[in-house]
């Protein structure tokens, strides 16, 4: 017979996770419901929007939903559009950008019990603790 999982069902709301606003943003840390992961939903309107260059100790998981993205993950820059998926390795710096026209509307799952983001500072910016540079 097949181990029994230590968690039980759950059923999450739109409105638990899915902040009230267009376009759409959310967080699900799956370590309150002892589940390894964590969900982003993340959505942006403005072309050439997107999160800063950043890293994770942890791989992440990209599907995108809706619209056109332009990834840069370590050296490697390319398109990924609805319905494609893109894996971004441990400790590798990664970013994208909505490419229009319209929104891009993605879900991020980051493989881990808690959310670790290390943003990069942008071209000029410097980073913010002394100690870090």
């Amino acid at each position: 017979m097949p181990k029994k999982s230590r968690i039980e069902p759950i059923h999450i709301q739109k409105d638990k996770w899915i902040k009230q606003q267009n376009p759409p943003k959310g967080v699900f840390e799956g370590n309150h419901y002892g589940v390894k992961c964590v969900v982003i939903r993340y959505s942006v309107d403005g072309i050439g929007e997107g999160p800063n260059l950043h890293i994770h100790p942890y791989d992440e998981v990209f599907h995108i939903i809706q619209g056109r993205a332009e990834f840069t993950v370590g050296d490697d820059k390319f398109i990924a559009e609805e319905g494609a998926m893109v894996i971004g390795p441990a400790n590798i710096p990664h970013t994208y950008k909505n490419l229009g026209p319209g929104r891009l509307d993605s879900v991020d799952i980051h493989l881990t019990e808690e959310w670790i983001q290390y943003d990069l500072p942008r071209e000029g910016e410097k980073l913010s603790s002394p100690g870090l540079e």
